[in-house]
């Protein structure tokens, strides 16, 4: 088994797709996206008799230590969503492994963080828990990216779909259309500053984080612009009300950012605007729809539970991938790490409480 830096994007790209847990957030472009916020990235490929069976996309960065860190920050590597594995291939991972080790030590990196696109029934059947475990890796509570996500089949025909989805979210769509609500695709630069815009003030209106400006420019050209995704705009009354960005990699379609207008106005237009992503998806040969993370936890109160409702009005199911994978390289940092990340989610989930109790008692 050799290991090979790429630079091919078609290769990647060619390999990720050809496997069934490929995902966007390892497609060679993603990584040009994250090379953007000042990472490093590296794309290694395990070759075996020089056809490509592995690949595993690492992000190199400074460690997010509190300011007050008083030596050069140390570096950590991430791998998201993956690695992946063509099956029958698993002496792979151990190859890209030893070659991420190596890295790691010319790094100093504290620790390699993997949060595989591999879900628990997956797990079940083929043991990778245990071989990450062998491997030497610590399975870690916390996630970067969320282990549940809502998926949506979208491979029947749009009428019979349309039958699928709760009765309220079909009369929901079908007010918005009598209230005059128009979904259109934007490909201008007045089309995204309408996007950001309300991205911007749905974030500042629901506390929830936001990129600069600059990343979501360069998703729009990169993506848009070439086909691979698409920014869907709601309006009425000549007035944009709603907005979803969505891409699309291999045979499945990512939601990945969406915001609209006070809910007051009572248009319905976040139901009618989904219904026109699962169309747009559907024209280009794409069989999934992934409206991505929802809570780990599904139970009433936790965190984007009313989220996770709205998509799962509209039918589909959940997937939980594996825990996080953590192979720890300098314990001391480490741990004092896992703490301050402890301490960050615990005051967040506070935050959230008083936010319910708040609009109980409002």
């Amino acid at each position: 088994m050799e290991v090979q830096i790429i630079t091919d994007r078609e290769q990647w790209n060619s390999f990720l797709m050809q496997q069934h847990n490929g995902h966007l957030l390892q497609s060679y472009e993603w990584g040009e996206l994250t090379e953007s916020l000042d990472n490093t990235v590296i794309r290694l490929g395990a070759f075996e008799h020089g056809r490509l069976v592995g690949t595993m996309m690492l992000s190199i960065a400074a460690a997010p230590l509190p300011a007050s860190f008083p030596f050069p920050r140390p570096r950590w590597i991430y791998c998201c969503r993956g690695p992946n594995i063509e099956p029958g291939h698993e002496a792979a991972l151990s190859a890209l492994l030893d070659r991420v080790h190596s890295i790691a030590r010319q790094e100093k990196a504290i620790m390699l963080r993997l949060e595989p696109n591999i879900t628990e029934v997956e797990d079940k059947q083929e043991g990778w828990s245990d071989k990450f475990q062998q491997l030497g890796f610590l399975a870690n509570p916390f996630s970067i990216h969320g282990r549940r996500n809502w998926v949506l089949d979208i491979r029947l025909d749009s009428s019979e779909l349309f039958q699928h989805f709760n009765k309220k979210w079909r009369q929901n769509i079908r007010q918005a259309e009598k209230r005059g609500v128009t979904v259109r695709i934007g490909t201008s630069e007045s089309d995204f500053d309408a996007f950001y815009k309300l991205l911007y003030s749905t974030s500042v209106q629901q506390r929830f984080f936001i990129h600069p400006r600059s990343y979501y420019t360069r998703i729009f050209h990169t993506f848009i612009d070439s086909g691979a995704g698409a920014l869907l705009i709601a309006e009425h009354n000549q007035c944009i009300i709603g907005v979803n960005m969505i891409i699309r990699f291999g045979a499945r379609c990512w939601d990945m950012y969406s915001a609209s207008l006070d809910k007051k106005l009572a248009l319905n237009e976040s139901y009618l605007l989904q219904l026109r992503c699962f169309e747009w998806a559907k024209t280009q040969g794409c069989t999934h729809f992934d409206f991505r993370t929802i809570p780990e936890v599904l139970d009433p109160g936790e965190e984007m539970w009313g989220i996770y409702e709205f998509k799962k009005g509209f039918g589909g199911y959940s997937d939980l991938v594996l825990p996080t994978q953590d192979y720890v390289y300098r314990p001391v940092l480490y741990k004092g790490w896992e703490l301050m990340v402890k301490h960050r989610r615990t005051q967040r989930k506070l935050q959230h409480q008083r936010l319910i109790q708040a609009k109980k008692a409002a």
